[in-house]
């Protein structure tokens, strides 16, 4: 019953981000079919394109942190994660710094890792509501790669219910669509055999785990 429960509260946090750019597609549409004026109709038409940007971001990123993206056990390269990470954050108020090599590989994750930084991420992101930066580290260690993905900016906080997500023991009746993505990156951290560290602090948060190498 709790796996159906965090699978509907995901599903939900996919349709809260995604109504949006959706309504605003729709808008530009009718807009088009009532209006003769060039101007409201070349306005239309930008409006339906970064309406359908933003959708296709939001789809790309909540596929990669959600779904299962490449089918079983394919893997998704680092590279990819990280630009389908900054084109979903930079369409808001937040910025992504997230060094990489110049050829853009980085340390290699398995599958899950990979799912478990995005969602790590996406929490991160929902933690500075006016704007800020979620900062990613990677480094390698005898273990396997040390990551902290931290939220920096006005007000930054987790959002309500977060840090009992974070909670492996945490009811799953405090959940709701904000904090299920931290729920299911306890998920995916205890499948590996990891737990995830978090430290609040002065509109800061930082989100500590250690991912599993491919």
């Amino acid at each position: 019953m709790q796996d159906l429960e965090l699978i509907a509260l995901l599903c939900s946090k996919l349709c809260h981000d995604l109504v949006g750019p959706v309504s605003a597609l729709g808008n530009g549409v009718e807009i088009l079919d009532e209006e003769d004026d060039p101007e409201m109709r070349k306005q239309a038409l930008e409006l339906l394109s970064h309406s359908a940007e933003l959708a296709a971001n939001r789809l790309k990123f909540l596929r990669l942190a959600f779904g299962a993206a490449g089918g079983e056990g394919v893997p998704i390269s680092l590279a990819e994660a990280r630009m389908t990470a900054r084109d979903f954050i930079s369409e808001g108020r937040g910025e992504l710094d997230w060094p990489l090599p110049d050829d853009g590989s980085g340390p290699a994750l398995d599958k899950t890792s990979v799912k478990l930084l995005l969602n790590l991420i996406l929490v991160a992101n929902d933690a500075i509501p006016r704007g800020g930066q979620v900062r990613v580290t990677l480094a390698e260690s005898t273990e396997g790669v040390d990551a902290t993905v931290s939220a920096e900016g006005p007000a930054a906080r987790l959002a309500d219910g977060v840090e009992v997500a974070f909670d492996p023991d945490g009811a799953a009746s405090q959940l709701n669509p904000r904090s299920a993505p931290a729920r299911l990156a306890t998920r995916l951290a205890q499948s590996i055999g990891r737990s995830i560290t978090v430290s609040p602090g002065v509109e800061q948060v930082a989100l500590s785990v250690e991912l599993q190498s491919a």
